[in-house]
């Protein structure tokens, strides 16, 4: 969590002056907070439902499910408002077409489907018949592994649970969904090159000519993005395509950046307009970008940035985020810890997949029967 510092000075930013009391609301009110759920739970966090509804000037700028994302329970209301879209990430699939042109093997489509991925990476795992250098089909981050693993099992039918009405939560590890899920991760684990149980990145060579592993998913913004905008050449190999779908045709792990107001603000009105300004406003995103690298989360992004509008595959590269699925709670709680450490286990054959579940299943519901209906500030 960090105060908002944009400088709102004309010389500084091009964007024209803010008032002062902008100013002082942005510098004690407005936060981008990646944990709002957390906050907005126990009350820390103003609701933004009445400024939205009071406020004609109010548009929802953001493709697909953007806005909705933030809804979470808070304290006497199991549906709020806490924080507006700000920063894009997304979680994206890559896949290297030089290789699958030295296999013979058809690009993946722009929603690839796990038979798809299954069949091509079993294809591309061997002695590369162009190169004669060993390939290997997959790719995954161990260390990360439960946000690949989710969008796997959201595709087969899993869900993780539910948020109940009194702001606990259910959550299912241990169903058929997940078993079929973590099968098939660990089979395909083995067209993955050694290290990867212990990576936390992309593999050695992404983005050089030494790459050697055909199929990446879970590529996040900060990897490739401002690589693809500086040699839009890496874009023509390395293909960008749509996460992994679920029957309800999302899929995809959502990570972005919010910006939430503090419900002790002092100034609400002042700190709602530069909430506004940040959020909705092409050149805010536009500022976020060329100051950070951070992917605009607005409708009409490739307008408003064309270098990002100009790549090749634009359209995966900015909305996938739209589709992914709702936001996990969990996210950062012990039960997202319990499956990670499970997963890793089935990877590494010292449990089955069968035992890794029902050990994660049982660690979370330990975490879970301490749960406060009703957290207080």
């Amino acid at each position: 969590m960090q105060i908002i510092n944009i400088p709102f000075g004309s010389g500084a930013t091009g964007y024209g002056p803010k008032t002062e009391s902008m100013i002082q609301a942005q510098e004690a009110c407005v936060y981008t907070m990646p944990g709002a759920f957390q906050y907005g739970r126990r009350g820390y966090l103003e609701n933004l439902d009445p400024w939205i509804k009071n406020d004609p000037t109010f548009e929802d700028v953001w493709p697909g499910d953007y806005l909705e994302q933030w809804r979470g329970w808070g304290p006497g209301n199991p549906d709020n408002q806490w924080a507006l879209p700000y920063s894009g990430g997304n979680r994206v699939i890559h896949y290297d077409s030089k290789l699958f042109q030295d296999w013979g093997v058809e690009p993946l489509s722009q929603h690839p489907t796990l038979d798809e991925i299954e069949t091509k990476a079993k294809a591309m795992t061997g002695i590369n018949p162009v190169t004669g250098e060993q390939n290997y089909g997959y790719w995954y981050q161990g260390k990360y592994i439960n946000w690949q693993f989710q969008s796997i099992a959201h595709a087969l039918g899993a869900t993780w649970g539910k948020v109940n009405a009194d702001g606990t939560w259910t959550i299912n590890w241990d169903t058929p969904e997940y078993l079929q899920a973590l099968k098939w991760l660990v089979m395909m684990s083995k067209y993955a090159p050694p290290g990867a149980l212990a990576a936390d990145a992309m593999p050695d060579g992404f983005l050089t000519d030494q790459n050697v592993v055909a199929i990446i998913p879970e590529g996040e913004t900060g990897y490739y993005l401002i690589p693809f905008v500086n040699d839009p050449k890496l874009n023509e190999r390395f293909r960008t395509t749509y996460n992994l779908q679920g029957p309800d045709g999302k899929g995809g792990l959502f990570i972005a950046d919010p910006v939430a107001m503090a419900a002790s603000c002092q100034n609400k009105p002042a700190a709602w307009e530069v909430m506004k300004w940040l959020t909705m406003s092409p050149e805010s995103q536009k500022y976020n970008f060329d100051s950070g690298g951070n992917l605009p989360v607005i409708a009409g992004a490739a307008e408003a940035i064309p270098a990002i509008g100009a790549l090749t595959d634009a359209d995966a590269i900015l909305n996938q985020n739209a589709f992914a699925e709702i936001r996990y709670p969990w996210a950062s709680a012990q039960p997202r810890f319990s499956l990670q450490a499970a997963i890793e286990g089935a990877l590494a054959g010292t449990i089955s997949p069968e035992q890794a579940l029902k050990q994660a299943q049982k660690e979370t519901d330990d975490w879970l029967a301490q749960q406060v209906a009703t957290p207080t500030p």
